[in-house]
């Protein structure tokens, strides 16, 4: 990634950057100081907005957090940069088999026309050089002919590379690359797509934010290996639980979530708890010693999205509900109702 800043300017960005780094014990490793750099510089505005939401959450930059973030707001662009160069050299190729199509129906042309006027030549007494002519012109045709296929030939090979090179980026640009399921990049898109959809035609959509707890304790006792296959179990079991068209995503470092079309709030809590019920019945083995480390929890808040409300309201209440059953023991489902009750009561 490149940064156009002048010197003082940089000076300035890589001091705070790191006084950040410091502040947050964040370790100084080279993606680290990228991303608090663009932080910091504000080149990034979609990694600052999430920063932020994470600093005023108190969220904790363990090393899985901010790798999360490089991958999804840094890295993610690398995967990009990919597929660019994949569509660029695909069009290319594509454009070098029209010309050489179009050199061909040239040379077609030209070569009927011969045809044609050797044809006249041999109605009124055409001579020896006509037919001469007519024989090269065929060889010329013959020739033209074997390099169209040639090229067709190693174009049509290109092509069925880049192409599956093409769906190989754009899968890895779409999913989370631990898990499996859709990464926060695509959480982004589908809930801005399904709620204009929702709101367009007056029909329901609800959303499950799901954080596995005391996960940065499980990651310090058992280490980062097994931190990840809880991760692993946790959205296998996510998406077992789900309908075919809700989209289960990775929101970020132990936090999950689920956009759910068409479905009140009613039915996303029986979901919501679904889910909960399926992870808890689930006991972690460390598969390499086969010792149980017991059970993994979620606690899952629960939103629907109200007619006419941004999509940042929306999102907050989720997150409200979650971090309600957070505080109120964990390894529960909370949704706005419940906080709607307890603030009336």
């Amino acid at each position: 990634m490149q940064f156009a800043h002048s010197m003082e300017r940089a000076v300035t960005c890589a001091v705070t950057a790191f006084e950040r780094m410091k502040a947050l014990k964040v370790a100084p490793t080279p993606n680290n100081y990228e991303m608090w750099y663009a932080y910091v510089a504000d080149s990034l505005p979609e990694l600052r907005q999430e920063i932020d939401h994470m600093l005023a959450r108190g969220t904790a930059f363990t090393p899985e957090v901010c790798e999360s973030l490089y991958q999804r707001h840094i890295g993610s662009r690398d995967t990009r940069d990919g597929i660019d160069d994949a569509s660029r050299r695909l069009h290319d190729t594509m454009t070098s088999v029209a010309t050489a199509v179009g050199t061909a129906q040239a040379g077609a042309q030209a070569y009927g026309q011969t045809l044609e006027s050797f044809s006249g030549a041999m109605q009124h007494g055409g001579d020896g050089d006509r037919l001469a002519a007519m024989l090269a012109e065929t060889r010329r045709m013959t020739q033209l002919n074997r390099k169209l296929e040639q090229k067709l030939s190693a174009s049509r090979k290109e092509v069925e590379d880049l192409r599956r090179n093409l769906d190989t980026l754009e899968e890895e640009a779409s999913t989370d690359a631990l898990t499996g399921i859709s990464n926060r990049k695509i959480f982004d898109r589908v809930l801005t797509e399904e709620s204009a959809k929702a709101q367009a035609n007056g029909t329901f959509l609800s959303l499950l934010m799901v954080d596995i707890d005391h996960f940065k304790a499980f990651n310090d006792t058992h280490g980062h290996p097994l931190g990840d296959q809880v991760l692993k179990l946790v959205a296998r079991s996510m998406v077992q639980c789900v309908r075919e068209n809700d989209t289960t995503a990775r929101y970020g470092g132990e936090e999950f979530s689920v956009i759910l079309p068409n479905c009140t709030i009613t039915e996303a809590s029986t979901i919501a708890e679904k889910i909960r019920r399926t992870v808890a019945g689930r006991r972690v083995i460390n598969r390499r010693t086969n010792q149980d480390l017991g059970r993994v929890t979620l606690s899952v808040g629960v939103a629907e999205m109200a007619l006419g409300e941004p999509l940042t309201g929306f999102v907050q209440r989720a997150d409200e509900a979650l971090y309600a059953a957070k505080r109120t023991g964990r390894n529960r489902v909370v949704s706005q109702r419940d906080l709607e009750r307890a603030d009336a009561g």
